[in-house]
């Protein structure tokens, strides 16, 4: 292992660069430096309408400063290429880049951008931002563990501000506390200097600069991304995408939680010999308070393989807000009182707490009886996915439900799956009042190049989910059953047999298992119709009132 994580310090692992996104022309203005000596930046300088305060720091993309706005009368940040790089191709363009993918955010966990401009005396770039007050996660993080609810509430936002950056097709790959600032308003998620819409790097090198829990361990511009919060792909040098993110997230997460990083070591090549073959102990061994919930979510998040992750961003979000519905660990500092009366007080606090827990555990026990859960089951295979818009952004047509399915009063988890699954009493244990799954769940690829081979496969899979349903149907008979697909029956009547067949051969399947045609010429649960119409099944299986 550590003969791999040396190969990965001195290799030269490039990945594709793909043509920014955008429709507005952004290189006149952020490639355009045309003056061969940058002007120098201090309080009272003039960018435009923009009168500089005072310098706020600088990160690898740029130097931040406070500045007032002179039209507006308001604060703003300004972020400016340094004069050091003005002449840098990749740094303009990573500063172009920056600008683009910001412009095409609008989420209140995101930091926005207000203007961009560029000096008319010497063509100096700037964009102009939301000036966030408050520290950042990294500065919160040197103070020890964050309370538990803060764990919740800003996990939850840092998901989402994720989740709608990765709809619009744009991944961060540079997470970490240092790029997320903790305001009155919650968690803001910034620096997106490093993002991309189609997979963009440079050559992957590292200057053996030891570990430390919140420092970069590269060089300025010689990696794309921060070591301690690179996910295993990343440093292998393969294809990187959203999952990317969720792997940092989960890093996030734990270090929010538990004080600590999950993989912490000496040197760059002990560091990434941890993160790509070490796993890491929950952080409930670290900090008790941390429910196994909390657990489940960060150990998902760092899964070596991506497929074994959360899927989603917006899964993540949802599980964090949960948990913050159904369980509140809650400590109060003692403080010393007479013997006597301290007795006393401690009985009369035990027996409050005892009624208190005895509250909150019916109360949580009732919730969790009375919200159905939807387990939504679909492969990540790309000859899976309907929507081509999904396709294009990493998701499965699970994904498309759930945003179909997110106002109903449910609760919504996700099973990604594959022709080698072995989930079912993970499933089991949800306790599901439904499972809508494709019937390709279980499908093995196509292209396998032996038809005979293929064929047998195919029968195989169908076989596996008849059997899955058939398994869970016997372990839980509340369970019922939707199994949609565009193509496995070519009409409904053909479709009524086959669940008729399942019937038959597990007869208490009975009443609960349905089969649901998607119609080929608006294959997507994106189409209003094709949408409403599984919404209204959905509802009537589970006898809601709308």
């Amino acid at each position: 292992m550590r003969e791999k994580a040396s190969t990965i310090i001195s290799g030269n692992i490039r990945a594709r660069t793909d043509s920014p996104r955008g429709e507005l022309d952004w290189k006149p203005l952020l490639l355009g430096l045309r003056c061969p000596n940058p002007m120098s930046i201090a309080a009272g300088t003039r960018l435009g309408p923009y009168e500089i305060v005072s310098r706020i720091g600088a990160g690898g993309m740029g130097e931040v400063w406070r500045a007032r706005d002179t039209r507006l009368e308001r604060d703003v940040a300004i972020k400016v290429l340094p004069a050091s790089l003005a002449h840098d191709p990749q740094f303009r363009l990573r500063f172009e880049r920056e600008a683009k993918t910001i412009s095409q955010l609008n989420h209140p966990n995101i930091c926005q951008i207000h203007d961009v401009g560029e000096s008319p005396q010497d063509h100096t770039s700037y964009l102009v931002m939301e000036l966030l007050e408050g520290e950042s996660l990294a500065d919160r993080l040197t103070r020890g563990v964050l309370p538990f609810s803060e764990v919740l509430r800003y996990g939850a936002q840092i998901a989402e501000a994720l989740a709608a950056a990765h709809r619009a097709g744009i991944t961060h790959r540079d997470l970490k506390p240092g790029n997320i600032m903790l305001t009155r308003s919650g968690a803001k998620l910034l620096d997106f200097g490093l993002a991309k819409g189609a997979q963009a790097a440079s050559p992957i090198q590292f200057d053996g600069t030891g570990a430390t829990e919140h420092k970069p361990l590269t060089a300025q511009g010689t990696i794309l991304g921060t070591l301690p919060y690179m996910s295993p792909e990343h440093l292998e040098g393969k294809e990187a995408d959203h999952r990317a993110d969720i792997w940092a997230l989960g890093c996030i997460l734990y270090e929010m939680a538990s004080g600590r990083p999950p993989f912490a070591a000496n040197s760059s090549a002990s560091l990434i010999g941890a993160i790509l073959k070490d796993e890491p102990l929950p952080p409930s061994r670290f900090q008790p308070v941390v429910p196994a919930p909390l657990d489940r979510v960060v150990m998902t998040c760092l899964a070596k393989n991506p497929e074994e992750r959360w899927q989603s961003a917006q899964d993540i979000a949802r599980e964090l807000r949960w948990i913050g519905e159904g369980v509140r660990p809650e400590s109060s500092p003692a403080r010393k009182l007479p013997v006597r009366p301290a007795i006393l007080v401690l009985f009369a606090v035990l027996l409050l707490s005892l009624i208190a827990g005895v509250m909150r555990w019916s109360t949580s026990r009732t919730s969790a009886a009375t919200t159905p859960v939807i387990v939504l089951m679909d492969s990540t295979h790309p000859l899976r996915v309907y929507d081509p818009v999904t396709l294009r952004n990493g998701g499965t047509n699970a994904d498309d439900l759930s945003d179909l399915l997110n106002d109903l009063p449910v609760r919504l988890v996700k099973e990604n799956t594959s022709w080698t699954w072995h989930r079912e009493e993970e499933v089991v244990r949800q306790n599901p009042a439904l499972i809508l799954i494709h019937r390709s769940s279980f499908y093995v690829p196509s292209g396998v190049g032996n038809e005979a081979f293929e064929n047998d496969y195919y029968a195989r899979a169908a076989d596996k989910l008849e059997m899955f349903v058939g398994y869970v149907a016997a372990r839980n008979p509340r369970t019922s059953f939707i199994v949609y697909s565009r193509r496995s029956w070519p009409n409904d009547e053909q479709r009524d047999q086959w669940a008729a067949a399942l019937v038959k051969r597990f007869p208490m399947l009975k009443g609960r298992v349905a089969g649901w045609l998607v119609p080929l010429d608006r294959a997507t649960f994106r189409n209003p119709q094709t949408g409403a119409e599984m919404k209204k099944q959905v509802v009537k299986t589970l006898g809601l009132v709308r």
